[in-house]
Order: structure tokens, then C-alpha cells, then sequence
């Protein structure tokens, strides 16, 4: 396997380390840099666990280890993480995705490991810096290799990246409608939860009262839809609920659906039909903002909000692989003033872009503009 300038030194990286973390964006090639480590440090009769988040990250990484060379009689165990998967006797466990392993499922897993730990993500940092601490314990402070952005993209191995948010709503428009209702709810759940402090019960319901909002805003979905139906290219259209994806699939030209509880075989046969472009525009909830692989992809629509560093890096990166004709990777985001949390929100979201080198500009639909 012919590995790029910056994958040779990840795995050089790795070799000298029993505990060591690649941080690496979208398209850089996380997995091919796993299996090759691997390959190269495994011995005959080894046992080497892998472990991702989705069945279409396991999917990723066998195709990765099949083109790597192997020693003879090594196996090799590729499971969900989910499933609590026993590595106590794993020469060399391999954790893709790694940004969720300070949760305690996942790092109980890890822990049990008895020799080589390799993590790899694009995102491991977290704003909760107890996370972080996590990771660094754990692999230990200097066993972190960060590939550069700007390394990946020079190598042409990833497009630049485009941001329009869209002005759709008149400022403040929802904020009575939901602080009323947050007042009326938080009446109902401080006596159930009186654990929680008041102040931050009452931000949990917000969040909730917004995400409903922004989900459930008839302009801003007439401008999804349209978007989609109008966009060239592929689409893919990111949701934080079954129903609303139901809801944009049924208006968009030839879209189809994916989301956790569709049986396997369907989901499998809806990413290949809009991986070989036989579907035009995908509506997925959350099993998308991770290791989806459709460098097809060439306009994203974020259908929801959120705040999340993190996932806002893995979303964009959906459509920021190369592919033949694809100039960038465009990413369709909205400004939610309808309400105050949700424009904050937005706020964070532009400068997660703007920090990952993304040309942002904003478009106002004249009808919502203050009178």
C-alpha cells in the first residue's frame, strides 16, 4: 500500500508507541493509517481488535485491512464498540472514532486492554475539558500526532470548504412562544428532577424548546426543501429526528431516508445507490455525522442546530472528500434568529467554520427582515 507523506509518518508515530492517538481531519485517511500500523507491528497468532462507532465504520475498516499485508494466522476482530467486545487478550486494539472514549462504556472496554492501544479521530477535544483529561490519562500527554488541515488539503486529498447561512426568520420571532412554554415545563420537572439546579433545568428545557423550534419553523424548512430540489450535484441533507427527515424526504426530489432503525439492507443499499450516484439526495439523521464515506457528496444542508465543535468539523467534512468535477464542498447552515439560544448557536457554529479555514458568507430572504 503506497501511503501519503503525511499517513508514513503516522505510522512511524505508531511504532514507537504502545499508547498513541492520530489526529487526523475527514479524508485524510484514518483507517488506512490503522490497518498499516497494525499490519506492520502484528505477529503471527496476534489477535487485533478494532473497534468503531457504526456497522458502516466496521464496513470502512475491513475494506481498509484487506489492502493491507498481514503476517500469517493473525486475527483480526472487527466490532461496534457498543457492544462491549472483550480485548483483554488483544495484542493490539485499534479505536476509531476515539473522541467517545471518556465515556465510561468505552473506556471501561479500552482499560482492559493488555498491550498496544491505538486511537484515531478528527475531533477528539471536547469543551468539557474533563473529556480531554480523559484522553490525555489515558494515552498519556505526549502520544498525540495531529495531521495538519492544511497538509491533507495541499495534498489534494481535500476540497476546500464553502459556508451560505441563510436569514430566514424576523429576530426574537419565537422567544415569547418558548419561554412561555419553558415556564409552564419547568413548573412540571424541577419537582421530578430537584437534583438539577433550577437555572440549569431551565437551560436543558430551552434547548429543547428551541431545538423543536428550529426543527418545526415552516420557513426555514420551505427553504430546505427548495435548496435540495434546486442544488447540483449530491445532497445530503443532516437531521436530529426521524420525523423531521420524513417530513424534507417526502418534499425533496428523489431523496431517500437512512437512519438507525431502517433494517440493514436498506440502509446499505440507499448509501451505495447515493455513493454511485443512482440517488441524488440522502436524508440522514446522526449515523451520517461519522465516517460516512461519499466523497460524491458535494452540498450539505444542516437541518438542525447544535453548537458542537466537534460536529460541525464531522458534518462539513461530509462533503469536503475530492471527487471528479467537484470544485468544493458547499455547506448550507441557517442563522436561527427566531430565537435567542438558537442564534447563539448559529454564532458558534460560524466560527467553528471560519477556524477550519471555510469561506462563510450569509444570504437574507427579503421576507425576513425586521419590519
Amino acid at each position: 500500500m503506497l501511503l501519503r507523506s503525511y499517513q508514513l509518518a503516522a505510522v512511524k508515530f505508531l511504532h514507537t508507541r504502545q499508547r498513541g492517538f492520530i489526529v487526523a481531519p475527514a479524508g485524510s485517511g484514518k483507517t488506512v493509517i490503522a490497518a498499516e500500523a497494525a499490519s506492520d507491528c502484528a505477529r503471527t497468532f496476534d489477535r487485533v481488535v478494532w473497534l468503531a462507532n457504526t456497522r458502516e465504520q466496521c464496513d470502512q475498516a475491513r475494506k481498509a485491512i484487506s489492502l493491507a499485508s498481514w503476517p500469517e494466522l493473525v486475527e483480526i476482530d472487527v466490532r461496534c464498540a457498543a457492544g462491549k467486545p472483550d480485548v483483554s487478550d488483544a495484542d493490539i486494539l485499534i479505536i476509531d472514532e476515539c473522541h467517545h472514549m471518556p465515556a465510561a462504556t468505552w473506556l471501561a472496554t479500552a482499560a482492559k486492554a493488555p498491550r498496544i492501544v491505538w486511537g484515531f479521530s478528527a475531533t477528539p477535544w471536547h469543551s468539557d475539558e474533563t473529556r480531554n483529561e480523559c484522553l490525555r490519562s489515558f494515552f498519556g500527554e505526549d502520544n498525540f500526532f495531529t495531521v495538519e488541515r492544511a497538509e491533507v488539503r495541499a495534498g489534494g486529498h481535500l476540497a476546500e470548504g464553502k459556508v451560505i447561512f441563510h436569514d430566514v426568520d424576523h429576530p426574537g420571532e419565537f422567544d415569547s412562544s418558548i419561554n412561555a412554554a419553558a415556564a409552564a415545563e419547568l413548573a412540571i420537572k424541577s419537582r421530578r428532577f430537584r437534583n438539577v439546579p433550577e437555572a440549569e433545568l431551565m437551560r436543558r428545557i430551552k434547548w429543547q424548546l428551541t431545538a423543536d423550534a428550529i426543527r418545526g419553523n415552516p420557513a426555514r424548512n420551505v427553504e430546505i426543501v427548495t435548496l435540495a430540489n434546486e442544488a447540483p450535484g449530491s445532497v445530503l441533507v443532516l437531521v436530529s429526528t426521524i420525523e423531521h427527515g420524513e417530513q424534507l424526504a417526502a418534499e425533496i426530489d428523489g431523496a431517500v431516508i437512512v437512519h438507525a432503525k431502517l433494517g440493514k439492507k436498506k440502509r446499505t443499499a440507499a448509501i451505495a445507490g447515493f455513493r454511485d450516484g443512482s440517488i441524488r439526495c440522502l436524508v440522514a439523521t446522526s449515523l451520517a455525522d461519522e465516517g460516512l464515506d461519499v466523497p460524491r457528496a458535494s452540498v450539505l444542508i444542516l437541518a438542525s442546530g447544535g453548537r458542537s465543535a466537534g460536529k460541525i468539523e464531522q458534518r462539513a467534512g461530509r462533503v469536503l472528500r475530492p471527487f471528479e468535477g467537484k470544485a468544493f464542498g458547499l455547506v448550507h447552515d441557517f442563522n436561527d434568529r427566531g430565537s435567542v439560544m438558537g442564534a447563539a448557536q448559529a454564532r458558534a457554529r460560524e466560527k467553528t467554520y471560519r477556524s477550519l479555514g471555510y469561506a462563510v458568507r450569509t444570504i437574507s430572504n427579503p421576507q425576513s427582515q425586521a419590519a
